[in-house]
Formats: structure tokens, C-alpha cells, sequence
């Protein structure tokens, strides 16, 4: 399942529309009414929609919508966090955790715990019921970072491995089966994974490569594991460059929105990119912090955003924000 790269160029796309426009005058002016509607169009999707913040917050990631109310994760503070409306709460905490996402799971939350290499389930209640690692016989799952549901009760998890451009593509994708105790590899060799999503029908399991500045699609088989990748997309393609960018930019969290879209949390550009199934650049999101880390989805179109103002020095400090249609 791949992108369509001549269809999701947004600011080529409309230059080529002005040349056709300006090289046939002589066209009748419905023809031109209908080319420049069409311009519109594209200047609304490259138009960033700015997002509201709700608090600040050290480092945020996994925001989750969870029973009425959003939860996110601190990761250098090692927290679970709630937000009631008007203030941010404490709901968990767990020393040396590093918590970098969230999932529901067996009636609780599943915490991606990215410094502990570990999995912490969470009952109802906020109560630890179980620590989940990888085999003993298998590679260790190192920097689990982001979570996807599965369709059948299982999740898949992002390992991420080490951040570092130069570093060893060492990242894996990881599948625990739906009991929660089967925890199997089911994708290697992938340069920095973080976030995960499936297709729209259901089939694929679409990766963020984070430090490849690309996302990666795998078929699901019917037991969970992966089929062969493919290139989905790459940023490049999706939208124009913005100031400054590094390396280090590239898809961060990666979500479908309830309105079949695509959203790609671009960590380095301070924004989100909102891209429909056929390739094309619906809309931007723009979010004051640089690093924007993930996404969720609320009730009535409501798209809550994490992201940090500095992810290279102490403090961390970063914010949640809030973005409605």
C-alpha cells in the first residue's frame, strides 16, 4: 500500500497550477474559475490551523482518550498523567520507567515503559498487575516507545533502540498476543520506529521511521505477524520544508483520525501533518513546541497534540495541546 507522491506535493503542485493558468489565457473563464478553486484548495491544506495549549507538561507523549478523560504520559518525569478539564493530575508513577505511550488493554492501560524496556500494565484502578519483558532466548526490546492495537485484542509495540543518526538500524516491532503474556518480534532492522497505526481497512500496520524520515507499511498475516514492508510515504513528499530542519526530523506519532486521515506528529517542524488515504495533504496543525511527539483523538473532532520545547537539555519542558475543526 503506497503514497501517492505527485498528488501529496502541495507547494509544487500549486506552482505547476499557476504556470498552466498564466500559459493558456486563452481558455474559457469556467476553466479558469475551476483552476483557481482548485488553487484555493491547495492553499487551505498548506495553511498551518494553530492548536491551543492546555498545560504545560515534562516531556508529553502517548496522549489517550480514555473513559472521558485524556491521559498522556511525562517521560522524563516518569509519570502517567491525567487532565480533568482544568488542571493536570498525577495517576501513576514509576521510578526509572522513562513511560513514552499508552493503549488500553484488559480493561486498563498498557505503559510503554521506554527506559526500563519494559511494559507495565495498569488495572482499572491505576494499579500495577503486571511487568511484561521480552524472551529470555530473544533480543532484548530495547526503547519501547509507541503502542497500536492489533484488531483482535493484541497490540503491537514500537522498540525503538538507540537514538542516533549514526547508530546501528537496530529498531524492532514487537507483537504481545492478546492473553498478554505472548511477546514475540515480528519486524527488525527499522531506523528508529516509534509510531504505529493500522490501514484504515485494517490490513496493514503502517511504522513511523523516525530517523528515516519515512513511514513503512507491513501486512498484517492472520497470526499477528508481518509480512514483507513497503515504503508508505516519506516526508519529503508530504509537505515542505521548514526552517532548520536536521537529521533528527522526521514521523513521530502516527495516528487514523476517526475522519479516515492519517495524522503524522512531525517531530523537529512543529506541526502535524493530516494526510488523506489517496496521498494528499489535507491540512496542517501548528503546535508551538518544535518536538511534537504524538496525538489522540477526543469527542467532536478534537485532536489533543504532545510535544516538547527542547528534547536535547534539561528540563524538557513541553505542553499539551488542544486543536478542534
Amino acid at each position: 500500500m503506497r503514497m501517492s507522491n505527485a498528488s501529496s506535493r502541495c507547494f509544487p503542485a500549486t506552482l505547476r497550477q499557476r504556470k498552466h493558468v498564466a500559459g493558456r489565457r486563452q481558455r474559457l473563464a469556467t476553466t479558469a474559475l475551476a483552476i483557481l478553486a482548485s488553487l484555493a484548495s491547495a492553499a487551505s491544506a498548506c495553511a498551518e490551523h494553530a492548536a491551543s495549549m492546555l498545560t504545560t507538561a515534562a516531556y508529553p507523549e502517548g496522549p489517550l482518550w480514555h473513559e472521558g478523560r485524556l491521559y498522556y504520559v511525562e517521560y522524563t518525569a516518569h509519570n502517567v498523567m491525567t487532565w480533568d478539564g482544568t488542571a493536570a493530575h498525577v495517576y501513576w508513577h514509576r521510578d526509572r520507567c522513562g513511560p513514552s505511550g499508552l493503549i488500553e488493554f484488559h480493561g486498563g492501560l498498557l505503559v510503554a515503559c521506554y527506559d526500563e524496556n519494559a511494559l507495565v500494565l495498569l488495572d482499572a484502578g491505576g494499579r500495577e498487575s503486571a511487568v511484561i519483558r521480552a524472551p529470555r532466548h530473544a533480543d532484548s526490546m530495547r526503547g519501547p516507545n509507541d503502542l497500536a492495537d492489533d484488531g483482535r485484542g493484541g497490540v503491537y509495540v514500537s522498540a525503538s533502540g538507540v537514538y542516533e543518526k549514526k547508530a546501528p538500524i537496530n529498531g524492532t516491532i514487537w507483537h504481545l498476543a492478546a492473553d498478554g503474556r505472548r511477546l514475540t518480534q515480528v519486524a527488525d532492522t527499522i531506523h528508529y520506529p516509534n509510531g504505529l497505526t493500522r490501514s484504515a481497512d485494517g490490513r496493514y500496520l503502517l511504522v513511523a521511521e523516525m530517523l528515516a524520515g519515512r513511514i513503512l507499511s507491513f501486512e498484517i498475516r492472520a497470526d499477528g505477524s508481518l509480512g514483507a514492508r513497503t515504503v508508505w510515504a516519506r516526508l519529503q513528499d508530504l509537505a515542505p520544508p521548514t526552517p532548520n530542519e536536521d537529521a533528527y526530523n522526521g514521523p513521530d506519532g502516527l495516528k487514523l483520525g476517526p475522519d479516515g486521515n492519517y495524522y503524522v506528529a512531525q517531530n523537529g517542524s512543529g506541526r502535524v501533518l493530516v494526510v488523506n488515504a489517496e496521498g494528499a495533504l489535507v491540512r496542517m496543525i501548528a503546535v508551538p513546541t518544535p518536538y511534537v511527539t504524538n496525538l489522540a483523538f477526543g469527542t467532536d473532532g478534537v485532536v489533543f497534540v504532545t510535544g516538547a520545547f527542547d528534547q536535547w537539555n534539561a528540563p524538557f519542558t513541553g505542553a499539551v495541546y488542544r486543536w478542534a475543526p
